[in-house]
């Protein structure tokens, strides 16, 4: 068996260590959303998907103005400037954690007032408690990764999830059917998992070089803060849509069927933390190795990801589903298809976006995720209304495939510009030195 070549063993590794980081954060996730679905219902996973609305808006914010410019321009960076740049971008995750934390906890007394028993309200206020070991413990795995240092990001998720899943065997085994216990202590084991993030950094989050941070890279970070609530508000508007159309449990239904899907959503979101420096790379090395690499990336996840919603949706109707989601299981198979349609097609946007970034072409990035988000956003609220759970799985479902085909079309667009323009600057000069006289 032929042995990769050194380069592609580092990359492979880079790779590997960040779909293990993944999937465990989502083997966690995919675990809560199973207890609370076999516990409190279709209603009750409807809750919990709107509190994860807002944890993942909080996470945007905090990587765009906390760990994004920290993994672009201080990865390879010496020890000491790592530790400093790492405990201040950690300070603004934590600030960030705790305002929105704050906006969520008022959002969740707003709705517990107006309709007392609030399932939404009660999982708003939760998650609220929650947000800012949240946003810290995530920033402390982005800063691991910029420093190329994967297996200890690892652990900070290996930590998390061992002591989240004590907490739900206690909960199982006492009875315990309390949303608001399982997201705060969701957020009490992910400090836990900071403070060894912490240990093995050897610094601490520096709030009060928040500022600083945030001033000296303004530049990247209101740009990437569009960018990325643009991206989370794209995937995450559709649930308050569809729950005020025809109710929490189509909410907790799609819910249930994208927790199916988990295992090509962790490998994505795996691939993506990793992606963009990857990409970099093989710029430095030529058009022909980007556009492989661009290929690689999206053909390899979308096989992964077409291969795993047939399994799903051949395999799992035969009692596998049911077993892990109760009652939901048959509200969720309703959906699935246009689930892992959307899933699949999402992967191939991974190898272009990292091109594009690589390229240092933000308007084009820009440009892909407002039109995707848009298309996202218009046709899965529009489904929703016409259609219900269903239609706003397949609106969502067609937004996917049209938006790999305008992010493709951006990037080899942009591939062309960047090296056709270099050519052109470059022959000139050639020529002269050549010949002694100008083209």
């Amino acid at each position: 068996m032929r042995k990769l070549a050194p380069w592609r063993q580092q990359i492979a590794g880079r790779l590997g260590w960040a779909v293990a980081d993944q999937g465990v954060s989502s083997l966690e996730n995919f675990l809560l959303g199973v207890f609370v679905a076999k516990m409190l219902g279709a209603e009750g996973l409807g809750a919990l998907g709107l509190a994860f609305v807002a944890y993942s808006i909080a996470l945007s914010c905090s990587r765009a103005l906390a760990t994004d410019a920290l993994m672009i321009r201080f990865s390879g960076a010496s020890e000491n400037v790592w530790r400093t740049a790492a405990s201040a971008a950690t300070g603004v995750a934590l600030l960030i954690g705790t305002a929105s934390g704050a906006i969520s906890v008022g959002l969740g007394l707003i709705l517990r007032a107006a309709e007392p028993g609030s399932g939404a309200g009660t999982a708003f206020l939760a998650i609220g408690i929650a947000m800012p070991a949240l946003t810290l413990m995530d920033s402390w795995r982005c800063v691991f990764f910029a420093a190329e240092r994967g297996a200890k990001a690892f652990l900070i998720d290996v930590v998390w999830t061992v002591l989240f899943l004590s907490l739900l065997l206690v909960a199982q085994l006492t009875g315990t059917k309390s949303l608001t216990l399982l997201l705060v202590g969701f957020g009490v084991t992910a400090l836990v998992a900071a403070v060894v993030g912490m240990v093995n950094a050897r610094t601490v989050p520096r709030v009060f070089a928040a500022r600083g941070w945030l001033q000296q890279h303004r530049d990247l970070g209101s740009r990437f803060l569009v960018e990325n609530v643009v991206m989370g508000a794209g995937g995450q508007i559709r649930a308050p849509v569809v729950a005020a159309a025809v109710g929490l449990a189509a909410v907790g239904a799609i819910r249930a069927a994208e927790m199916l899907v988990g295992p090509v959503a962790a490998l994505l979101m795996g691939i993506s933390q990793v992606s963009v420096p990857e990409a970099a790379r093989a710029l430095r090395k030529g058009s022909g190795s980007l556009l492989r690499l661009c290929l690689g990336l999206s053909g390899g996840l979308a096989a992964v990801g077409f291969g795993w919603g047939l399994v799903v949706i051949v395999v799992f109707p035969f009692g596998i589903g049911e077993a892990l989601l109760g009652t939901v299981w048959t509200e969720a198979h309703q959906v699935l298809l246009g689930v892992c349609v959307s899933a699949a097609f999402g992967c191939l946007m991974i190898g272009p976006s990292a091109g594009l970034r690589a390229l240092s072409r933000a308007d084009r990035t820009m440009r892909c995720q407002l039109v995707v988000s848009a298309l996202s956003i218009l046709l899965g609220s529009a489904g929703a209304v016409v259609g219900g759970a269903l239609g706003a799985v397949w609106g969502t479902a067609i937004a996917s495939i049209v938006g790999s085909a305008i992010w493709w079309w951006e990037f080899l667009r942009a591939r062309r510009e960047h090296f056709h323009g270099a050519t052109e600057l470059v022959q000139p000069d050639a020529q002269v030195n050549t010949t002694g006289a100008p083209a």
